[in-house]
């Protein structure tokens, strides 16, 4: 068996209630060091196809780029969220925007298998299973494709 990573922790954020509960559980368990926060989005570009049945070229892809523009300042802002949670925790965080061209659970073991990652930290929605299987989750996907130790939390049922 290959031995551990010795890489930072992947730190998965997506500004839910969630997420922000998997940074704290984490990493009240996890001695701190280095760490990445990801986002990952997705672009708009995959409707272009449909999009070009009803409105002009040029007109599309303008589109696309401001939706896109959007979608990456977005990430950005919720990284940085991300980044002042597990820095708080001790933890010597850089951030990343992920951009998709699929699920973002793949991008994401991506960037993880890129930086090497010791953990993947990422909360879970408590989706049922009928829609974690239409609508996917990220936490399944992590969890069923890598060899990288995941952990999963999600933010404690509210009385």
């Amino acid at each position: 068996m290959p031995g551990m990573s010795q890489g930072p922790v992947l730190f998965a954020f997506d500004g839910s209630t969630h997420a922000r509960a998997a940074i704290e559980k984490a990493t009240a368990i996890l001695k701190p060091g280095p760490a990445v926060v990801a986002t990952a989005w997705g672009s708009f570009q995959a409707g272009a196809p449909a999009a070009l049945l009803a409105m002009p070229g040029d007109m599309v892809q303008t589109a696309i780029e401001t939706l896109d523009d959007a979608g990456r300042e977005a990430a950005e802002v919720l990284v940085d969220e991300g980044l002042e949670l597990v820095r708080a925790a001790g933890f010597e965080a850089e951030g990343r925007t992920v951009q998709s061209k699929g699920a973002f659970f793949a991008s994401l073991l991506h960037l993880a298998n890129e930086i090497d990652a010791s953990a993947i930290v990422v909360g879970s929605r408590g989706r049922s299973s009928i829609a974690a299987a239409v609508l996917g989750s990220v936490s399944t996907g992590l969890l069923h494709h890598t060899h990288r130790p995941v952990i999963v939390a999600r933010a404690d049922d509210e009385a």
